[in-house]
């Protein structure tokens, strides 16, 4: 339910009795969870049309989790039909009544501001000698928010989003801490932005409440700890000769990197500045190679924060002339040197 200064619902219950003349009119009433510290207030109205000179409107409170055996109320307040409109009655702690209407049919309100303490309370309303209505409180559970692990990075700001487990309309707002930077922030969006002096190298930790009405809230569900750097080394790099061409392979960085990996740099001996392979490719091919060359060729991972240290190899190719009647063949022999 929205903020309010008193919440009427459009839900309208009405009870009759066997005979049909009797009825119990209780409007508000509604079977949706209430938010915390937002005023409701429902309306009870009827007659007995079974003859009574005076009918009597009824209010009662039970404590529907320590009573389950009876309707017995834990508390009650009754109006008696052709009195005058008096002055608001408590029940028990919570639970306030005034008759707005001692006229035929008589109407009576009752308001309360939803605390923990009643969950599972059952508001009950009857004119006497009908069919008592109950109308039961639940109060919204609180909403975790976990935190996504799709971070994301430029070089001096961190991107990151959540996704709270259901919508609830009792959502005040989100409360969001980072630690490292130590930052923490309210906030109705479900993601950030931030602006950062430095990202490489840092500690992070991100958690994410989602927080109700009245400030409450539960405990983060999940964090999202990471270090933001460079890429470590790449792993398994693998040069094999083939033909007249060098193909090279590796894999990805052996531990978590964040941010993500976005290309490779590839250095061939004979390149200078690199040749950069858009991520996930893992793989080049250096064409036209030289027979009795040595070839060595480093790979490093990238990401937006920079480039990460270079592994590299080392491939000998060895020619070995052998003499025949009319052809003249040779075999290559190549020799790998992982550095």
């Amino acid at each position: 339910m929205k903020k309010a200064a008193f919440c009427l619902l459009v839900l309208l219950c009405l009870l009759l009795s066997v005979n049909g003349t009797s009825m119990t009119l209780f409007v508000g009433c509604t079977s949706s969870p209430l938010c915390l510290s937002e005023p409701v207030s429902y309306m009870c109205s009827g007659e007995n049309g079974a003859g009574l000179d005076d009918d009597v409107l009824r209010w009662g409170i039970r404590d529907s989790s320590r009573s389950s055996n009876d309707n017995i109320p834990n508390g009650t307040t009754a109006y008696v039909e052709r009195t005058d409109v008096s002055t608001p009655r408590i029940i028990g702690t919570y639970f306030e009544t005034i008759l707005t209407s001692s006229a035929d049919p008589m109407r009576s309100n009752i308001s309360f501001s939803p605390v923990l303490a009643i969950n599972n309370y059952t508001i009950l309303c009857d004119i006497i000698g009908t069919t008592p209505f109950g109308c039961s409180i639940i109060i919204a559970d609180v909403l975790a928010a976990p935190v996504s692990t799709d971070i994301k990075f430029t070089s001096d700001t961190l991107i990151f989003s959540w996704t709270p487990q259901s919508t609830s309309p009792c959502l005040s707002h989100y409360s969001v801490n980072v630690t490292s930077i130590e930052y923490t922030i309210n906030t109705t969006n479900t993601s950030l932005s931030l602006p950062v002096h430095s990202t490489n190298d840092t500690k992070y930790s991100i958690s994410v409440v989602a927080v109700a009405t009245a400030g409450r809230y539960m405990d983060p569900t999940s964090k999202i700890i990471f270090i933001a750097d460079v890429p470590g080394p790449v792993t398994d790099l693998v040069i094999n000769w083939t033909g007249f061409d060098i193909y090279v392979t590796w894999n990805y960085p052996p531990y978590f990197v964040s941010p993500y990996v976005s290309s490779y740099i590839v250095y061939p001996s004979d390149h200078y500045t690199g040749i950069t392979i858009p991520a996930p490719t893992t793989t080049y091919n250096i064409p036209d190679v030289t027979v009795r060359s040595v070839y060595t060729v480093g790979v490093a991972a990238v990401n937006v924060l920079g480039t990460g240290p270079t592994a590299s190899a080392t491939i000998s190719i060895i020619c070995t002339f052998v003499p025949t009647r009319s052809i003249t063949s040779f075999f290559v022999t190549p020799t790998v040197t992982n550095r």
